[in-house]
């Protein structure tokens, strides 16, 4: 008999969504395993991300996003911290995340090392593969792709890569933006083009046709834009601090431009900060990579078996 694995789909946007419709999908190649998303239907087990949506006396696993760690939206952290007190079994999606929430929610004591994995997100291969590299992209150019808000800092990047004068092209992908609007069209020049919000089979075949991806948000637990780009077969600048770097390791350059804070919270600050001339130093350097990434690793497969020995292993 399968087992019964419920797994929400009324919360939660972006990455965590993304990655948890990728793993449905894969889940139900398992024949001994059987998704369940309607509460109101019998389940053994759930699969919750980030938190316990729903009330129910079942055991759960829990996959954890990350946490807040600005000192103005620790209260966001309610619902994550009583989601760890209850589970059965965590999942991280990257060391740094592990150690993140570890620093900020105070989690050492309720874990140990039978009741927690740390587990890379994964993509389905196949879908990279069908799709065709897009004939309107300028060789040998950048893309760099977000919900664009501060700490995926949009000024350091345009300006790092003005900085650099390199004579590529750079490609912006995503909506919002600086003050919570999308990226002016101002920003535009000859080489920094702004493309706004597009569909992920889209930003697939412009990745596709690119060879560099910008990556400098502040924290990233894992990116799951950044697995698109490495399987895309992208070098990739980003930041030290999250999980990008674990993922990125030496198919790109690790800018090393932030430190973890003192305490337990990140005071307000201005995260949009990294100075043009790091950012073109690293955009430097990282063409002179000619590494092709090993997208192998991240097959959704893989990632999957994982997740199912998991579930059998806690029911």
């Amino acid at each position: 008999m399968a087992i019964k694995v419920f797994i929400q789909m009324q919360k939660f946007k972006g990455g965590p969504a993304v990655f948890r419709d990728r793993l449905i999908k894969s889940l139900n190649k398992f024949d001994d395993i059987e998704v369940v998303t309607d509460i109101n239907k019998k389940f053994d087990i759930e699969l919750a991300f980030i938190r316990k949506v729903f009330k129910h006396n079942k055991p759960y696993i829990l996959r954890l996003d990350g946490c807040y760690y600005e000192e103005n939206r620790k209260s966001g952290n309610r619902g994550v911290e009583k989601a760890i007190l209850g589970a059965k079994y965590l999942i991280f999606q990257s060391n740094f995340s592990f150690q993140l929430l570890q620093k900020v929610l105070n989690i050492s004591e309720k874990i140990n090392e039978d009741n927690y994995s740390i587990i890379h997100n994964g993509i389905d291969l196949n879908y990279i593969n069908k799709i065709e590299p897009s004939n309107k992209i300028e060789p040998g150019s950048f893309v760099t792709c977000a919900k664009w808000r501060p700490n995926k800092r949009p000024k350091s990047t345009i300006k790092g890569f003005l900085e650099a004068n390199i004579g590529k092209h750079l490609y912006i992908i995503g909506d919002e933006g600086i003050g919570g609007k999308k990226i002016d069209k101002k920003y535009e020049s000859k080489y920094i083009h702004v493309l706004n919000k597009k569909s992920n089979e889209k930003v697939i075949s412009i990745m596709k046709a690119c060879d560099y991806q910008l990556h400098l948000c502040h924290i990233d637990s894992c990116p799951n834009i950044v697995l698109e780009g490495l399987c895309s077969g992208l070098n990739v600048l980003c930041s030290n601090l999250g999980g990008t770097k674990e993922l990125v390791q030496g198919d790109g350059i690790v800018l090393k431009v932030d430190k973890m804070w003192g305490g337990r919270y990140l005071k307000p600050i201005n995260l949009d900060n990294i100075k043009p001339k790091l950012v073109a130093e690293g955009i430097r350097r990282l063409i002179e990579r000619k590494t092709i990434p090993d997208s192998s690793k991240f097959d959704i497969n893989l990632v999957v078996k994982k997740y199912v020995d998991i579930i059998r292993n806690n029911i």
